[in-house]
């Protein structure tokens, strides 16, 4: 069992691990993964990202992503008594390969159970690190590619922004709220999350097969990704305290290039 364990881990090193989504990939090594092994998340992959800030409704706190020691990331969104007026503060967590690993183009796929109440959404997403730095230029500030989104209300979609944090012309393509079988394990079961990104196409994918496209701002600039539990505005008013702290579970995180 040990030799074949090592033999396992040799070949996903060497990138001889295959992708999920089901498109001509005969041309696509896996470039970079992480299969969440041990008991501490690889700094050398990942950062809290906005450690201790406010994102929405939701504190950061690097406590609120750990490893379970069985392989999988858990991404927790926990309530903190305090003094206000609703009586807590939302803790989540956020992490992101910003600052360390970024990927022009290629297929970044996710194997995730997600959270099962209302109040807060998982996400596995990419964003340019340049993104909303110029406002109202998609050229020079890339996307937001949101490989999945899901609102723990029987709600998954997935979507493109542009334009974003302060422009005046703040743009969205969608989805919409994808009706999928993966809706009725979505938070019960993992799911294989993807998106095939070239020059010219997004195609987002569900355990292999396509369930949405676009060639809408098609980003041309280096992308970090990101996985997080997080609650806005309008979905803060939902929470409720006896159903938390929830979480989703991330068993693995794989990048596939030409």
């Amino acid at each position: 069992m040990l030799r074949i364990t090592l033999i396992c881990m040799v070949l996903l090193h060497l990138g001889c691990s295959q992708p999920t989504a089901q498109f001509e990939s005969s041309n696509y090594k896996l470039v970079w993964s992480d299969d969440f092994s041990g008991n501490t998340i690889d700094s050398s992959k990942w950062i809290t990202r906005h450690k201790d800030k406010m994102h929405g409704k939701s504190r950061i706190r690097k406590s609120c992503t750990t490893l379970d020691g069985k392989g999988h990331a858990i991404v927790k969104t926990q309530l903190l008594p305090n003094e206000s007026e609703v009586g807590y503060e939302i803790e989540s967590g956020m992490i992101a390969t910003q600052g360390l690993e970024a990927w022009k183009y290629g297929l970044f796929e996710a194997r995730i159970k997600f959270e099962s109440h209302p109040g807060h959404h998982g996400a596995f997403w990419l964003q340019s690190p340049v993104y909303g730095k110029v406002k109202d230029n998609f050229t020079a500030s890339g996307t937001e590619m949101d490989v999945i989104e899901y609102f723990g209300n029987r709600s998954l979609s997935q979507n493109v922004h542009w334009n974003a944090y302060g422009s005046k012309d703040k743009r969205a393509v969608g989805s919409g709220n994808l009706k999928h079988d993966v809706l009725e394990t979505v938070d019960t079961e993992f799911h294989v999350y993807s998106l095939l990104w070239t020059p010219e196409i997004n195609i987002f994918y569900i355990d292999g097969e396509e369930t949405w496209r676009t060639d809408k701002a098609v980003s041309h600039h280096d992308e970090y990704i990101i996985l997080s539990l997080l609650a806005n505005k309008w979905e803060a008013v939902k929470v409720k305290p006896e159903n938390f702290p929830d979480k989703m579970s991330v068993d693995w995180v794989r990048v596939f290039q030409k």
